[in-house]
């Protein structure tokens, strides 16, 4: 486990690699501002205890994040947190590599594949993931997922959303160089505007699973995007940031020298 803010641009493999480190240090900064610092791993145990801690605010995490599920370690997922100055956890992103190969991701999501190391048993026992997406079974080859976004509701309104699930698909990005990116979300909270909070995602309807290991009977939006995508998101946010500071800096100056005491003219001190 390491601070985030500790990556060194040689980390970023592929990409636009100042791009990204201008975005990474733009983060740490905002981070440093909410009193906040950014925590990796591949604390997958972790992410179940934290998630069973706050079961009263967080819904059922799925099993790919679940090590007792699936395979998961550092060379093919991560768990990014946002830890505040006691030590605890106020925010939680993960992200995953697959490589469906010649398969679909719609097939693997339907074979389970996605979820379990070994699908068998729970196909056997009635699991069904029905997908309708179409972007999905154009998808082939490497993809990164990025999910098991959680907030905790006293930091809900300090824009984390916007920050952290960009910076899991950038490191899934720079460390894999995955061509494609998804996730999924209820349609609730797109319906409020969480969607776009996360970036600029192809949304389509979408996925119905039934698994009752995990949430039951439930139907969620099948998210996509590309990698031109993503970096233009990037440079968005870094040029957006830039903005705000430069125009900060400048109202801080403003302030600043209308602070300063004026020159007194045409008074003379009497004896």
């Amino acid at each position: 486990m390491y601070d985030l803010s500790a990556i060194d641009r040689a980390e970023f493999i592929h990409g636009p690699r100042e791009l990204l480190a201008q975005y990474l240090a733009q983060v740490s900064d905002q981070m440093h501002e909410l009193g906040l610092r950014l925590r990796i791993s591949a604390d997958f145990e972790r992410l179940i205890e934290l998630s069973r801690q706050q079961r009263e605010n967080w819904p059922p995490l799925s099993p790919i994040f679940n090590p007792k599920y699936s395979d998961l370690g550092i060379e093919t997922s991560f768990l990014i947190e946002c830890v505040d100055e006691l030590g605890d956890t106020v925010m939680t992103s993960a992200g995953r590599l697959y490589d469906h190969g010649d398969r679909s991701l719609g097939e693997d999501l339907r074979s389970l594949r996605i979820f379990y190391r070994d699908p068998a048993p729970y196909l056997a026992s009635g699991d069904v993931i029905t997908v309708t997406a179409p972007s999905a079974e154009h998808i082939f080859g490497r993809t990164g997922y990025s999910g098991a976004v959680w907030v905790r509701p006293d930091y809900r309104r300090h824009g984390l959303t916007k920050i952290i699930p960009r910076l899991t698909r950038s490191v899934l990005f720079a460390r894999w160089n995955t061509p494609v990116f998804w996730a999924t979300i209820a349609p609730n909270l797109d319906a409020v505007g969480v969607t776009r909070a996360y970036g600029s995602w192809h949304v389509e309807d979408g996925v119905t699973a039934h698994m009752p290991l995990w949430q039951g009977d439930c139907k969620v939006l099948f998210l996509s995007m590309g990698q031109a995508t993503l970096i233009r998101d990037i440079a968005h946010s870094v040029d957006a940031y830039e903005v705000k500071v430069g125009a900060s800096r400048w109202i801080d100056n403003v302030i600043a020298s209308r602070s300063l005491p004026g020159k007194t003219q045409g008074m003379m001190s009497r004896s």
